[in-house]
């Protein structure tokens, strides 16, 4: 819609369902986004607050003059999906640094620069100007930012590892290279491996001894949607928490992004890492 065009910060999808909410009137009358802008009419969109008071449960991890760097707790959104959405990560960081809200494309961002699932912990980078949000953007997309996971993942009693080498696996010692691609799975929210999907690729190393359940090391080469969710699974390594790919029930999603190194992308910046949470260690038993 027209609005979404021309208003600073504001996306057309956020747009659109401010007006589906009920939240846009032309001359005084709700209107649809549908609705054709004619010469000489008064447009209002009332975009409901974003949430009311602080946002509990981040840390901060490090600022430099480019980004801030934020622990996202597990079961928090990195920003609002949707205008009326509970607050999220990014309404913190909005709240303290103001200047990242501005750095973005969309507000509801806060200038993140990528994005966690809800269930995932971790590193979350927010830039603080809109030079470095594009040049970080730019850099994910082109596979050039170093992405470190942990992960704890249920085991099979005869699960062995290293796998043997395939297509879509090679072999460097206890380490194994994913190369399956990704694509959209059966149901909306899921992802599958498909010969015709998006090139991923991620490098597993164990990091516990083998037993029922295991802990790894992720590196993820690429960022596709749900990857190391997608890719553990597919090695009969399901992430403890993870019941849409087949994990054991858990109290969380036991998957933390420990370490970001975005120095390719923006000069001067250091590899930041978030603390290994508790639980992680105790899940193993």
């Amino acid at each position: 819609m027209v609005l979404g065009r021309r208003v600073a910060g504001l996306s057309r999808r956020v747009a659109r369902e401010l007006a589906l909410a009920g939240h846009l009137t032309v001359d005084g009358q709700r209107a649809a986004p549908s609705h054709r802008v004619r010469a000489g009419e008064r447009l209002q969109l009332d975009a409901p607050a974003a949430h009311v008071g602080p946002v509990e449960g981040p840390e901060l991890l490090a600022t430099t003059d480019a980004i801030v760097y934020v622990l996202k707790p597990a079961g928090l959104h990195t920003h609002r999906l949707r205008p009326g959405d509970p607050p999220a990560l990014a309404d913190w960081v909005a709240e303290r640094f103001a200047e990242c809200a501005a750095a973005g494309l969309d507000l509801r961002e806060g200038g993140a620069v990528h994005r966690l699932d809800r269930g995932t912990s971790g590193v979350v980078a927010f830039a603080r100007t809109r030079a470095t949000f594009l040049a970080a953007r730019e850099a994910f997309a082109a596979a050039r930012v170093g992405k470190h996971y942990m992960a704890v993942t249920t085991c099979l009693f005869d699960h062995v590892w290293p796998p043997p080498a395939g297509p879509w696996l090679s072999l460097s010692g206890a380490s194994v290279e994913v190369g399956a691609p990704l694509g959209r799975g059966f149901g909306r929210d899921r992802v599958a491996v498909r010969r015709t999907g998006q090139p991923a690729r991620t490098r597993v190393a164990p990091e516990s001894p083998p037993g029922p359940r295991r802990m790894w090391s992720l590196e993820l080469l690429t960022g596709r949607r749900h990857q190391a969710r997608v890719h553990l699974a597919w090695l009969g390594l399901p992430i403890l928490g993870d019941e849409l790919y087949g994990g054991e029930p858990a109290e969380r999603l036991y998957l933390h992004a420990l370490r970001l190194d975005l120095s390719a992308a923006i000069s001067g910046e250091q590899p930041i890492t978030a603390p290994l949470p508790l639980e992680f260690a105790a899940a193993l038993g």
